[in-house]
């Protein structure tokens, strides 16, 4: 009866009329409505209609409910609820005797928020604030509830730089011509330990950065090759490697970086391939009257691993294939040994305070020079941009010289005398710009300081005191663009440093 009432109106709303010609067809149509049930008796149909309506009443009921939801949208212009198109209002399906309670009396203290102390009236508002209150203090915002503005600004203030923010709120040119790094004071900013996910149980003889990606390597006397990804804030470890009865004393990437380097107290020596994640043992090269293999430097240009040896021999291996080239011999003891950039010279410097020119092409001597006032030699490094040339003695002087004036003279006149470290100096790299010299001492705590180029004074900011865990420091490494800077120290920390003037990395 509903679906003919409902054709009807619709035919009749659309101008058309239903005239049904055929008897038969009358009567299927009557069958497929009832079914096999029998046609309502007249009590019965007046019973419906007076429960239900007619037909004429259901129609008009849907055609005044439609054009009262056509009116509604056309008025409010958005999607109304049930309540609001039918005109009814919801009730609570029930009350709770707690939410008639205007105000509550709770235990509270004005020092450390909800606590067993005082009691106080307050009203339900003030309470629920004060339960959110305590809550945030304990438990952080998660990631998924924070705004992208709110992330972004909290990446800022962690970063500490403020002022990226509130260039991004104006307008204008930013382009301008790059500037050099100013001396005096040094904008840098202490993070998370580079290894806290992994520190070392022993001295950390060796911290490195990979020369192409953000990793940075750490070794020491626990045995221990630990390998971190460096992003400032976590520093995930990479991979652990642990090499049974073998003391790290010294350990570099190799020049492609895919292999790390190690040496220790024995004759043989270790090297880690990354790319095949196996280590490979290097045994005892006959000919070579050595006790130890500790200390080595790796050539820039990838071709040859130095060795110190005894007696001034220098013992030069393959990058590649780890076999013996040549040994090279100096008066004295040789210290330290450094390469140019293009790894095309090797200087070489003692304790008869001379530095000895390399030609690593000959692999002849061609030129020595003396360390004006020095008497033992301990350091030597050179500035990437071949300009100048560090040398750090037993008297804790650092002397600066030019590099055309060390090569053309020998007994050049140093540009500076760095007299900053009371202790003797032990270890001097230059950054990535030369820009930055760092000299350190392992005889004495916080022995660490950074020199500005070209000025040759010393950054009055660090370190300055609130370094934590800076005791005595055992190397020291830039990152690849100078945006970090790493200390490792005798209880084990690999320090890390911001250095803001430079990129991420």
């Amino acid at each position: 009866m509903l679906r003919r009432a409902l054709k009807r109106s619709i035919n009749k709303r659309e101008g058309k009329s239903v005239i049904v010609k055929d008897e038969s067809i009358k009567k299927q149509s009557r069958k497929e409505i009832l079914g096999d049930r029998q046609p309502k008796d007249e009590a019965e149909r007046v019973l419906e209609s007076l429960v239900l309506g007619g037909d004429e009443d259901i129609v008009r009921s849907l055609n005044q409910q439609t054009q009262k939801i056509q009116e509604d949208k056309t008025k409010h212009g958005h999607r109304l609820s049930v309540s609001q198109l039918t005109g009814e209002h919801r009730k609570p399906a029930w009350e709770d005797d707690d939410d008639l309670v205007e105000r509550i009396e709770v235990k509270v203290s004005k020092n450390r928020g909800l606590c067993r102390k005082e009691k106080k009236d307050l009203s339900k508002k003030e309470y629920t604030s004060l339960l959110k209150a305590q809550f945030e203090k304990v438990s952080a915002t998660p990631n998924w509830a924070s705004l992208p503005s709110e992330k972004k600004r909290e990446t800022l203030e962690d970063e500490g730089d403020s002022d990226v923010e509130e260039l991004l709120h104006r307008t204008g040119s930013y382009l301008a011509e790059s500037m050099t790094l100013p001396k005096g004071v040094l904008q840098i900013k202490q993070c998370t330990d580079a290894n806290k996910e992994t520190s070392s149980k022993s001295k950390l003889q060796s911290v490195e950065f990979h020369p192409t990606a953000q990793v940075l390597l750490t070794g020491g006397l626990d045995q221990t090759l630990n390998l971190f990804q460096v992003d400032g804030k976590n520093n995930p470890k990479i991979q652990s490697v642990f090499v049974d009865n073998f003391p790290m004393h010294c350990c570099h990437f190799s020049t492609d970086g895919e292999e790390v380097i190690m040496g220790s107290k024995h004759k043989s020596f270790y090297y880690y391939d990354m790319i095949a994640g196996k280590i490979v043992n290097v045994p005892w090269i006959k000919g070579l009257e050595e006790n130890h293999m500790k200390y080595f430097e790796v050539s820039p240009d990838g071709r040859f691993l130095a060795f110190l040896g005894k007696y001034g021999a220098i013992h030069l291996l393959s990058a590649k294939s780890k076999e013996w080239i040549q040994t090279l011999k100096m008066n004295g003891t040789v210290m330290s040994v450094a390469f140019s950039k293009d790894g095309t010279r090797m200087f070489s410097f003692g304790n008869d305070g001379q530095v000895y020119v390399w030609d690593m092409n000959t692999r002849d001597c061609v030129h020595r020079f003396y360390d004006e006032g020095c008497i033992k030699g301990t350091t030597v490094s050179v500035s990437p941009n071949n300009q100048y040339i560090a040398c750090g003695s037993y008297s804790g002087v650092v002397n600066v010289y030019d590099m055309e004036t060390c090569l053309a003279k020998q007994d050049p006149k140093p540009l500076r005398a760095v007299m900053n470290l009371t202790t003797p100096c032990t270890d001097t790299k230059f950054n990535s710009t030369s820009e930055i010299l760092a000299i350190t001492s392992n005889f004495s705590e916080k022995a660490v300081k950074l020199v500005h180029f070209p000025s040759m004074t010393v950054f009055s900011n660090f370190p300055d005191g609130h370094e934590t865990n800076l005791r005595v420091p055992l190397s020291l490494d830039f990152s690849l663009n100078s945006g970090y800077f790493t200390v490792g120290t005798n209880k084990g920390h690999a320090l890390l440093f911001r250095l803001k003037h430079y990129g991420n990395y």
